[in-house]
C-alpha cells in the first residue's frame, strides 16, 4: 500500500496567464479525473491527500480550490482533501475573507487540513496576523501543511527569508499540539526541520520533489533516522500535471519509480555510502503508516 501524502489539482482557468508568465511559470493542461485517478492506482497508491494552491496574493492564482471539492465529492475513497489558505491579504491585513472560508472549509465540508505558502504570499509562518488561523486548527484538529523550503528557479518565486526554519520555531512554541507537516523535506534545510520536529511530536515532512536527488535525500533520510524523526516523514508527488514539471508523459512510471526509490534504491545507496540502512518498518513508515497515523486512516 502506498499514501501520496501531497499531491494538487488544477484547472488551467484557475490561473492568470498573464501574471504568471510574467514570474516566468508555464500553466498546466488540464488533466481528465479518472485518467488521474487511474495513474495513481496503477502505481500502487490507494489515497491522496489533495489540494490547490493558494497564490493570489502575488499571482492571482489559487489552482482550483472548487475542482478540489468537486473531485473529493466523486471519489471520497480516494481523496484526502485540504484546503488552501492565504491569511495576509494584498494590503498587509489579516484575511478575515480567507479565515471565514477555512472555518466553512473544515466546519461546512469537511476538509483534512490546511496549505499555507509563505514564500509564495511573501509573509512569515510566524507572523502574529496568521495566529488565529493556527489557533482555529488546533482547536479542530486538523493539519496545517507548509511549503516552507527553497523553489528552484527565480528568486522572486520564493524569497529565502519566508522560509528559514527559525521562523516554524515560535509556531511550536505557540501552539504545542498543532499537527504539522513541512512539504520537500524543508529543503534545503533538512536537519534544521529534523531538530524542530524532535521538539514537536505532531510535527510531519513529505518526501514531494525530493527524487530527482537521490543521494542528497538518503543522506538526508539517514540524518533522519538519527535524530528519531523517520516514523513521520512521509512519501509525496505534488503532482500538477502530466508531462509538466518533474512528470513525464507517463506519470504512473514517474511514481512507480519514487516508491522503488524508497523500498529499494534508498537501501542501495546506503549500503554503498557505508551509511545505516532502513527497516521493512520504517520504509512502509514513509510510504503509508505514518500519514495513516496522522490522518487517522484504518490501513
Amino acid at each position: 500500500m502506498v499514501i501520496d501524502s501531497h499531491m494538487h489539482l488544477t484547472r488551467k482557468a484557475n490561473y492568470d496567464i498573464e501574471r504568471n508568465t510574467t514570474m516566468g511559470m508555464t500553466i498546466p493542461e488540464d488533466t481528465d479525473l479518472e485518467e488521474l485517478i487511474s495513474w495513481w492506482k496503477a502505481a500502487g497508491i490507494e489515497k491522496a491527500v489533495c489540494m490547490g494552491q493558494d497564490m493570489t496574493k502575488t499571482w492571482n492564482t489559487e489552482f482550483g480550490e472548487q475542482y478540489v471539492r468537486e473531485c473529493y465529492k466523486k471519489h471520497p475513497e480516494f481523496f484526502i482533501p485540504f484546503a488552501a489558505i492565504e491569511p495576509i491579504d494584498r494590503a498587509g491585513r489579516f484575511h478575515q475573507e480567507k479565515y471565514e472560508y477555512m472555518v466553512e472549509s473544515v466546519d461546512g465540508f469537511g476538509v483534512k487540513g490546511l496549505l499555507f505558502t509563505p514564500p509564495f504570499g511573501q509573509y512569515y509562518a510566524n507572523s502574529n496576523l496568521i495566529y488565529p488561523f493556527y489557533e482555529f486548527a488546533q482547536k479542530r484538529n486538523v493539519v496545517v501543511q507548509y511549503h516552507h523550503s527553497a523553489q528552484i528557479g527565480p528568486a522572486i518565486l520564493s524569497p529565502h527569508k519566508y522560509v528559514q526554519m527559525v521562523n516554524l520555531n515560535d509556531v511550536i512554541i505557540d501552539f504545542p499540539n498543532l499537527k504539522i507537516v513541512v512539504e520537500h523535506i524543508g529543503y534545503p534545510w533538512s536537519e534544521q526541520l529534523f531538530i524542530l520536529m524532535t521538539n514537536q511530536k505532531n510535527m510531519y515532512c513529505d518526501l514531494a520533489m525530493s527524487f530527482v536527488r537521490p543521494t542528497w535525500l538518503a543522506w538526508n533520510m539517514v540524518v533522519a533516522k538519527e535524530y528519531g524523526v523517520i516514523d513521520r516523514v512521509m512519501f509525496a508527488s505534488d503532482y500538477v500535471a502530466h508531462g509538466y514539471d518533474l512528470f513525464s508523459e507517463n506519470p504512473t512510471e514517474d511514481l512507480k519509480r519514487w516508491i522503488d526509490y524508497v523500498r529499494i534504491d534508498l537501501n542501495r545507496i546506503c549500503e554503498k555510502s557505508g551509511w545505516p540502512t532502513f527497516t521493512q518498518d520504517e520504509i512502509d513508515g514513509i510510504l503509508y503508516k505514518n500519514a495513516a497515523r496522522l490522518y487517522s486512516l484504518e490501513v
